[in-house]
């Protein structure tokens, strides 16, 4: 009976160490906002606002966590889909969608001030053949907050890139560049932030992409309502146009509504 007794609380007790080991391994939250979410509408600054020329982009981006690893590292997947909507046009057609597939680890660092975020990412425009874009690099990403009112960002990655169906490191070194610098000045409450964000190129004719943005949070504590303005230059935004006779040169100002990650990796990692 002892014997028997014994054996029950034994294996009770083991069960239940596996569990809070299983535990201890679930995320807290099974989704949530990964890079940010925006619903945003506006105008080129190079030409005549019109209604061929007036669009509406939006970015979709969540994260799935699947595991939290021991030393606080998490691991992830992410998607993300930007699109440029040309709501103003008659049938009103989407002119670019471009998709990004990832498996990320991220690890704030203990003094709470140091994010480490690194992975993989497939990005591609959703098209075969000839009118096929894709990228397919590892990256990390080093986020760092000075003080309580200024967030500094460096992102490096490397792989190969794809238009049609050969492989070319032109999507690199002259759309999509390897590099990628952000800076943040914030409120301490994080209700109003500024961003910039240069991402450099090392063939064509401009020297970098370049994207800006204000973002305020009227109501506090409330993360999924901003308003926001921002700005883009570059050839980054639309993978349809890239290695196209007839790329075209972005450069947008637009306004609306944007949902800011909690976390300042997400935040600048546009």
């Amino acid at each position: 009976m002892r014997l028997r007794t014994l054996i029950l609380t034994t294996a009770l007790l083991l069960t239940g160490r596996l569990a809070a080991q299983e535990h201890s391994l679930w995320p807290e939250k099974m989704f949530e906002p990964f890079k940010e979410n925006y619903f945003l509408t506006g105008i080129p600054l190079n030409q005549k606002p019109d209604y061929n020329t007036n669009d509406l982009a939006y970015q979709v981006s969540v994260r799935f966590n699947v595991l939290r690893l021991p030393s606080d590292w998490h691991f992830f997947w992410g998607y993300t889909q930007q699109s440029l909507w040309d709501v103003y046009r008659p049938s009103n057609p989407f002119r670019a969608n471009t998709y990004t597939n990832g498996l990320y680890f991220y690890h704030p660092f203990r003094n709470g001030r140091t994010e480490l975020l690194t992975g993989y990412e497939h990005r591609s425009n959703g098209f075969d053949s000839a009118a096929s874009r894709s990228l397919d690099y590892a990256f990390v990403n080093l986020t760092h907050e000075f003080c309580s009112c200024l967030s500094a960002q460096i992102m490096g990655r490397f792989g190969v890139g794809s238009i049609g169906n050969d492989y070319s490191l032109e999507m690199f070194d002259r759309y999509e560049g390897y590099l990628n610098a952000a800076l943040c000045c914030h409120t301490p409450d994080k209700r109003l932030l500024a961003k910039m964000s240069v991402t450099p190129l090392f063939r064509g004719d401009i020297p970098a992409n370049l994207s800006a943005e204000l973002a305020f949070q009227p109501v506090p504590g409330h993360d999924w309502f901003y308003v926001t303005m921002r700005y883009h230059y570059g050839y980054d935004e639309n993978q349809n146009d890239c290695a196209s006779p007839d790329v075209f040169l972005k450069h947008m100002l637009r306004v609306g509504l944007s949902v800011q990650p909690r976390s300042m990796a997400g935040k600048l990692f546009f």
